[in-house]
């Protein structure tokens, strides 16, 4: 256990997000490429961005295939496969012609192969001439972590029943498409590659030309650190007594104590009322921005609890116990929920609260739990 208290990177100074930014997603099937550019998407809109995911594979589905697995395992050529790619970037992304789909977002990330400099010149080309900076994020992966993806993303293909029979159908097909992968060069524009191992101790990033706030924002995103700690508490006694029985490392993170209350501290909604009626209706009012003198709001909140997302996100099978308000805004981000409705979540006592993943999805299990030694609410990634 932890002597002092843990501060996670990139916690403590919020972000300042700006605009407008097309980012394109490179690299061969398998390597991560839907999941970051999912991460980044969630975490965006869980900051209250207007941001979209354009994935160049449904447009390519919708026009010439009637399902994702034909595409892996009909005996389409690989150039016509590719031709298609650039195609459907080029008609049903960059010159969309439905405007609020692309033209009036502030973030947009086309999520594809890319494999070719043509489709990504296309971007490029198309940022040039209009208002939008571009920002190119590459994957790389080893063959070991690139037959994990495919296990983790088994379920997504419904009508192949055998998964080492698809694991080997999908390897040989992948592998057809590696001649025509061109790699990207800093001389494209802004550049981020991404080395994923199946050891996360061995996952490395690295950039060139990388500037503005909002790619440094992306960069610090794929780029979240691991935790050597399996369970995670705020400073607060009543969290730290809620582990004492249970084995593993631990951590005490500053960025999961309670909702500062300030001038309001300790007291119950109806003592608040009673002393403060004004603060009591203020609050009542706007709950997300409502900030107690002296204290905190959950925009603040949102902003302190922004580096212990970044860490979930790299780590797995970790147990935080923390407090209503913060677990809120947690929970917040895998269920997508906009910023206004997050002081509403029903976050209950006693209870496990299971956050697991299926690639780029997240489900939300609860557990009410009967030991009453648990006085405080938990979490399960």
């Amino acid at each position: 256990m932890s002597n002092g208290t843990t501060n996670l990177i990139g916690s403590s100074k919020p972000c300042q997000i700006n605009g407008p930014l097309i980012v394109t997603i490179v690299g061969l099937p398998c390597h991560g490429k839907s999941l970051a550019a999912h991460k980044i998407s969630r975490y965006l809109f869980w900051r209250g961005e207007d941001v979209k995911v354009f994935k160049v594979e449904d447009f390519v589905t919708e026009e010439t295939l009637q399902n994702i697995s034909e595409w892996f395992t009909t005996g389409h050529n690989v150039a016509v496969r590719k031709f298609n790619f650039d195609f459907t970037l080029k008609e049903k992304t960059i010159f969309s012609p439905f405007p609020f789909l692309f033209f009036l977002l502030l973030f947009k990330i086309i999520d594809g192969m890319n494999l070719s400099k043509q489709s990504r010149n296309l971007v490029a080309n198309y940022c040039r001439t209009s208002v939008y900076h571009h920002l190119i994020v590459e994957f790389n992966c080893t063959e070991a972590c690139v037959e994990d993806n495919i296990k983790d993303t088994a379920l997504f293909y419904e009508k192949l029943d055998n998964n080492k029979d698809w694991l080997k159908k999908l390897q040989e097909r992948f592998k057809k498409f590696t001649p025509l992968y061109e790699k990207c060069s800093i001389h494209e524009g802004p550049l981020i590659t991404v080395n994923n191992s199946e050891n996360q101790l061995l996952h490395s990033v690295t950039a060139h030309g990388v500037q503005g706030l909002l790619q440094t924002f992306i960069l610090g995103v794929l780029s979240s650190p691991v935790i050597k700690h399996r369970i995670w508490t705020s400073e607060l006694r009543r969290t730290i007594s809620t582990v004492q029985n249970i084995p593993g490392p631990r951590a005490t993170l500053k960025d999961l104590n309670e909702i500062n209350a300030g001038i309001c501290e300790g007291l119950t909604y109806e003592e608040i009322q009673e002393r403060f009626p004004s603060e009591f209706a203020w609050r009542d009012q706007d709950k997300l921005k409502y900030r107690y003198p002296h204290g905190e709001s959950y925009l603040d909140l949102l902003q302190r609890v922004d580096g212990v997302i970044q860490a979930l996100l790299l780590n797995t099978d970790v147990l935080v116990v923390s407090h209503q308000a913060v677990l809120r805004c947690i929970i917040s981000y895998f269920k997508g929920t906009k910023p206004e409705e997050i002081p509403y979540i029903n976050v209950p006592l006693h209870t496990l609260i299971i956050v697991k993943s299926y690639g780029y999805d997240f489900e939300i299990e609860t557990v009410p739990l009967k030991d009453d030694d648990f006085v405080d609410r938990t979490m399960f990634f």
